[in-house]
């Protein structure tokens, strides 16, 4: 975690919990101490925090490439102009592509505000950027 800039209570932090005092760290049998719980056979290489590094950049990439989308629709909903809201539904488009696989519908959205899609895989709309949080979310919009 060191490597990557991440200090214990960041992480635990990013996990749900309070402080690094609360966090279990490893529940899953590995004897690697860094892993937090992606299930494998103990004998195996621990590859969770690597992954789950990952898994963290992208959503810090996520959630900086949606601000720029949210505020283009804050201005094309207050000029009311056909080139902002092309401007602002550009936008929304090349970041559904990046980060919604299997994206099927999407919309920016003022209840609730944010960035919401469907899928291939269900008939649920899904909020992926909440704007009031200022987050990335993959929670089901329940209407």
């Amino acid at each position: 975690m060191q490597l990557a800039g991440l200090t214990s209570r960041q992480w635990a932090q990013r996990h749900g919990y309070a402080s690094a005092a609360e966090w279990r760290g490893d529940e899953c049998g590995c004897p690697d101490d860094r892993c937090i719980g992606y299930h494998h056979d103990a004998e195996e290489e621990c590859g969770c925090l690597p992954a789950l590094i990952d898994e963290l950049r992208r959503d810090e990439r996520k959630l900086a490439d949606a601000r720029p989308v949210w505020a283009a629709h804050v201005r094309a909903t207050e000029s009311g102009t056909p080139e902002d809201r092309a401007a602002a539904e550009t936008l929304v488009a090349a970041w559904v592509e990046e980060y919604a696989a299997g994206t099927t519908w999407h919309a920016l959205s003022d209840s609730p505000r944010g960035i919401v899609y469907r899928n291939q895989w269900n008939d649920s709309t899904w909020l992926l950027y909440d704007a009031d949080r200022d987050s990335i979310e993959t929670a089901e919009v329940t209407r």
